[in-house]
């Protein structure tokens, strides 16, 4: 069985141990400092390697720092501050600006679909058209072979579109805009 002073030998040097371990990290260090205080006054003895804070700084602006990267060395504090120019940033995002390309949805003519069965197929695969848009788009379809379907769309969606009428048994193809130029016909 321990004594009391023993426990509390035992209890100092565990905390001794959590300061060194909360010393190696930023956010601790200054709970680290107090505790290491504490287990001197107790008698412990504890030497801790010295680290330097790092501060972010707002030199003003809407929150990007000052003129080019700099270090601010404070020896009373022990701490740095380093500070990143923000128009770089801002050049560098405006550079990486991406113009993605137009695409088409096309349906073709099969001769093997009813029209109900195209409407029904074009209103649930596409969504946004109604009975009498769906219904344009076959007898365009029909009549000249292909007709737009959807357009204006980015890629991923024309093939969303396109998959989900050739699920349902339908000829789709995509197409970008660009090709067309007013020569697809179109329905409605």
């Amino acid at each position: 069985m321990k004594t009391q002073p023993q426990r509390a030998m035992h209890l100092s040097i565990l905390i001794v141990a959590l300061a060194t371990l909360l010393r190696g990290s930023v956010a601790f260090a200054p709970a680290a400092k107090n505790i290491a205080r504490i287990n001197h006054r107790s008698g412990a003895s504890l030497a801790f390697p010295s680290s330097t804070a790092l501060h972010m700084s707002d030199s003003g602006g809407a929150g990007g720092g000052g003129a080019a990267m700099q270090r601010d060395n404070s020896a009373k504090t022990g701490s740095s501050v380093i500070t990143k120019d923000r128009e770089s940033t801002d050049t560098q995002m405006e550079e990486d600006v991406f113009h993605e390309e137009q695409w088409r949805v096309i349906l073709h003519n099969d001769e093997v679909h009813t029209f109900n069965y195209v409407i029904s197929s074009l209103i649930k695969v596409i969504g946004t058209i109604d009975k009498k848009k769906a219904h344009d788009i076959c007898v365009v379809t029909h009549g000249q072979g292909q007709a737009t379907v959807a357009q204006g769309c980015y890629k991923p969606q024309a093939m969303k579109y396109c998959i989900g009428l050739q699920r349902a048994g339908l000829t789709a193809s995509i197409a970008p805009e660009g090709k067309f130029e007013g020569s697809e016909p179109q329905a409605g």
